[in-house]
């Protein structure tokens, strides 16, 4: 009935009233201003704290998701194996299961679990990385207990453009990419993106055999079974019927095989994890719509993912694997904004339905099915009060989940029941943002959180983990308290200066986690509690127009507070408890160069803290030449990665390359 009654609003004779005209805003995030649609996060309506990575204008080369955020204040990105290696993100000690990824307003993670892969997403098409850290706006139906990641691809322009890109690096590192935009006169746009990337990974490194205290049997090899290749594909069509009426359809395509060594880097391995992944979207925007002037940003989706598992040898599970999985996730969302001249309320809605299969190739049967429906809402109010300085942001997030598992038989023949569960939360949060006297700026924000576990936690059946059907969902809440700066100094030596600090806390209620028993075989389970806490700080200085200082830095400190002797006020496993990054940047006309140094220290690979991870040093040095041409620029940069050639391992037994070297000539008009 709402809904019918919001899309008359969109084609009814209303539209023609003149439009609300509002007080000026500042604009505080750039990169998000110039293509802003409806459905975009509004930086003046945001009390979180935030960064925006904008890749509009660039050719980002051979590099991934993954290195990219990882320079970014309170996020950690653990990888395995090099270029196209699994990798997972950590927002202020939250796992990847608890950092909720979008794509294009799309949920990237699935109810099969496991967090998001961020190997699995193509830089080429990015035109902008969003990072909400703790607290998140109501544009995301669901938010994580980190924060949310919000990935948008690049957007249809004016005229005719594209851009053509070839790239190389160490260890048989190739890349090939393209792009086409056009607009015509009639308001028509078509867009395609495409991108080609693959290495032969066989870095050298030092072998120990998994006998550290044996040096007789340490040797340097080259890393067996770790190539990976990647093809991705982009078409976007859309049309602007008026200034404030627009429809797009889009289709994502990714194939990708990632080859997975083992910890002893055997050579007769020959596993491998092959994905194809289609996601399609049909988006339609209205604004000004009726007597209020809605705001409106509706959004169809269908995904599709299907992933093959071989491991036929049984060089890494408990014996020969070959199974196929298939994730077929659809629904529709619907964003509602209302303006008024001191107040936005917005309603965010989106229901939909995620069945994943399971089935065994080695014996032709099925390994099980499941499917949860859900339903999740958001609303929130932006309240500006003293002539706009001071604003503040009561919201609500509402999730509820129907999920189902079939009767199936499990890998070693041992039939499994069928089970089925239905819950339901609601979690409220406040922002405030303070406008101090000056560049400087006061936010603060509270929030209660809500994680349902995923399929594979609950009914999960692969190599070495079993399900556990009893499970509790995740609940926890989010403090944090923070002052910036931004500055435009008024000397020409000190032309810019940005500062942040900010205090985050966080408590967990059964906590999800993974306990192994001595077969190596895990198990999820709930730890009944568990804290994290800490300070992130980061700082932006410009020299004059040539040169631009940078920095960050996180301490936190990530504790189990459960039942389990052994593990309590252990640090929880798998994250830094202190990371550290500085770069300078040089600039003058076309040149640019950079040098950077990223520092991790104090991260444990076990629960028990028994087995310590060696400090992470990356020294990483780069630059770049663009040239006008008649029509366009030729741009060239080339990189060089861990420079100083130090050996470190995010998971432990999977060693990351010493020194890496990538070059990119692309071609822009």
């Amino acid at each position: 009935m709402v809904m019918g009654w919001l899309f008359g609003l969109v084609f009814c004779g209303w539209a023609q009233d003149p439009p609300l005209v509002l007080d000026d805003m500042v604009v505080e995030s750039s990169g998000m201003a110039d293509d802003f649609r409806t459905g975009d996060v509004d930086p003046t309506q945001l009390t979180s704290f935030s960064t925006v990575i904008d890749l509009e204008d660039i050719d980002p080369g051979i590099t991934s998701l993954g290195e990219l955020l990882a320079k970014e204040v309170g996020v950690q990105v653990r990888g395995m194996g090099g270029l196209g290696g699994y990798s997972s993100v950590s927002l202020r000690g939250a796992t990847g299961d608890q950092v909720f990824v979008y794509l294009d307003g799309v949920l990237m993670n699935d109810a099969s679990g496991g967090g998001v892969d961020l190997s699995m997403v193509p830089l080429h098409d990015i035109a902008a990385i969003e990072i909400y850290r703790g607290i998140s706006p109501v544009n995301f139906a669901r938010a994580g207990l980190g924060g949310v990641i919000n990935i948008r691809t690049r957007r249809s322009r004016s005229g005719t453009g594209g851009s053509v890109g070839l790239g190389l690096g160490s260890f048989g590192t190739r890349r090939v990419s393209a792009s086409l935009n056009q607009r015509t006169e009639n308001r028509f746009d078509l867009m395609a993106m495409g991108e080609y990337l693959d290495s032969d990974n066989d870095f050298k490194f030092w072998n120990d055999n998994g006998t550290e205290w044996n040096p007789d049997d340490d040797r340097k090899e080259k890393r067996h079974n770790n190539e990976f290749f990647r093809r991705s594909l982009i078409l976007k069509g859309g049309h602007d019927f008026s200034d404030d009426l627009r429809f797009e359809l889009s289709e994502q395509y990714l194939n990708q095989d990632r080859r997975i060594p083992t910890w002893n880097n055997y050579s007769k391995a020959d596993s491998h994890l092959t994905t194809e992944r289609h996601q399609v979207t049909a988006n339609f925007q209205a604004d000004n719509r009726g007597p209020w002037h809605l705001n409106l940003s509706g959004l169809a989706f269908y995904n599709w993912k299907k992933e093959i598992y071989s491991d036929l040898s049984g060089s890494i599970g408990l014996g020969r694997q070959h199974d196929r999985y298939k994730t077929e996730k659809y629904g529709g969302s619907l964003f509602c904004e209302l303006p008024t001249d001191f107040q936005v309320v917005s309603l965010n809605c989106e229901v939909g339905r995620e069945n994943f299969k399971t089935v065994d190739l080695l014996y032709h049967r099925s390994r099980g099915k499941s499917r949860r429906n859900y339903v999740s809402a958001a609303v929130q109010d932006s309240i500006y009060l003293f002539d706009r300085r001071l604003l503040l942001t009561p919201a609500a997030h509402y999730q509820w989940y129907d999920d189902k598992l079939d009767s199936a038989t499990s890998s070693y023949g041992v039939a499994i029941p069928g089970q089925s569960r239905k819950h339901d939360n609601l979690s409220p949060s406040l922002g405030l943002r303070l406008d101090l006297w000056g560049p400087f700026q006061l936010r603060a924000n509270a929030a209660a959180y809500y994680r349902e576990p995923s399929f594979y936690e609950l009914f999960g059946d692969r190599g070495l983990m079993v399900g556990n059907p009893d499970l509790k969902a995740e609940k926890g809440q989010n403090y944090d308290f923070g002052l910036l700066c931004n500055w435009a100094a008024p000397w020409g030596w000190l032309s810019h200066v940005e500062l942040e600090g900010t205090v985050f806390y966080s408590k967990i209620k059964n906590l999800i986690t993974q306990i192994y028993d001595a077969r190596g075989v895990g198990r999820s389970e709930n730890i009944a509690r568990a804290r994290i806490g800490g300070f992130e700080g980061r700082f932006v200085v410009d020299l004059g127009p040539y040169l631009t200082l940078s920095g960050n830095g996180t301490w936190q400190n990530t504790t189990d507070r459960g039942g389990i002797a052994s593990f309590r006020n252990q640090n929880l496993p798998g994250r830094w408890q202190r990371s550290f990054l500085g770069r300078i940047e040089g600039h003058v006309e076309g040149f640019r160069a950079y040098l950077e140094y990223q520092l991790n220290q104090d991260m444990y690979y076990d629960s028990a803290n028994l087995l310590p991870a060696d400090s992470k040093r990356l020294l990483n040095l780069g630059f770049s030449w663009t040239e006008p041409l008649p029509v366009g620029e030729l741009t060239l940069d080339f990189t060089v990665r861990n420079l100083n050639g130090d050996i470190y391992e995010d998971f432990n037994g999977y060693p990351m390359p010493k020194q890496e070297y990538f070059t990119n000539l692309s071609y822009r008009f």
